[in-house]
């Protein structure tokens, strides 16, 4: 994954392991916040350590952000993000530019990631093995629950991230969460983070983009509605994605 002959990844890896060792006191902060109270008692500070970890993490890889549709994100109810899934920096793309921080539906691999995973634990993410059909429906309705709380899910249609950098076909997890809680669809178009590692295995500095399309209302479809709209957003991103890339090599 990591090209460790290239000086500055190495850099960059050495930093982002620093970091985690120096947020242990916070991460046992939250852990017994998240095991002694609500989620409405750890969740702030949660965030801010979300915040405050990836902000400067992210500028030290050389990352900036171009961001579109802000405005289309409903502030008052929880939403479920659907962005489709083009490199590991998706996530800090998502917890830094979304209005407040989104918890996610994640491989249950990553619940094994030293350190990495505890964070991963107390930002309240659904963890889902997809090699145990049993453990997938519990964890889809665990995200159901979350949601009817008032909680907001980013969700990868994709379920993993793409080794070639097309969009690749949508499953209907997400869609099975907004049926069931009526809760809106936002997709959002990344662009530029597998450009900034995945690509290469080298951190590459660089612009993401992420755009943030209109929110979908999903009380009162029905279920064919539902079952169609997978490939509708995969469709709705990729058109956005091309858009901007002949936008960008336009202005060149």
């Amino acid at each position: 994954m990591f090209d460790m002959k290239d000086k500055a990844t190495r850099k960059w890896i050495n930093s982002l392991l620093g970091s985690l060792v120096k947020l242990t006191p916070a991460l046992r902060k939250a852990e017994a916040l998240k095991k002694n109270g609500t989620w409405e008692d750890y969740k702030p500070f949660v965030d801010q350590c979300l915040y405050d970890w990836l902000n400067p993490l992210m500028e030290s890889a050389g990352v900036t952000y171009e961001v579109r549709g802000k405005e289309n994100i409903p502030l008052d109810e929880p939403v479920i993000y659907t962005p489709n899934h083009a490199g590991l920096f998706d996530f800090p793309a998502m917890i830094l530019n979304t209005p407040k921080p989104t918890t996610f539906m994640s491989k249950i691999e990553a619940k094994k990631l030293p350190l990495i995973g505890k964070w991963m634990w107390v930002m309240d993410c659904c963890f889902v093995d997809r090699k145990n059909k049993n453990q997938a429906r519990s964890t889809l309705h665990e995200a159901i629950e979350m949601v009817k709380a008032g909680r907001s899910i980013t969700i990868y249609p994709e379920g993993t991230r793409s080794k070639d950098g097309k969009i690749g076909p949508f499953k209907g997890g997400a869609m099975k969460v907004a049926m069931e809680t009526g809760a809106k669809v936002v997709p959002v178009m990344l662009d530029g983070t597998r450009d900034r590692l995945d690509q290469t295995g080298r951190i590459t500095p660089g612009v993401v983009y992420v755009t943030f399309l209109p929110a979908i209302e999903t009380k009162g479809l029905t279920k064919e509605d539902f079952y169609a709209m997978p490939e509708q957003i995969r469709q709705q991103i990729d058109a956005e994605r091309t858009k901007e890339r002949a936008e960008r090599a336009q202005a060149k």
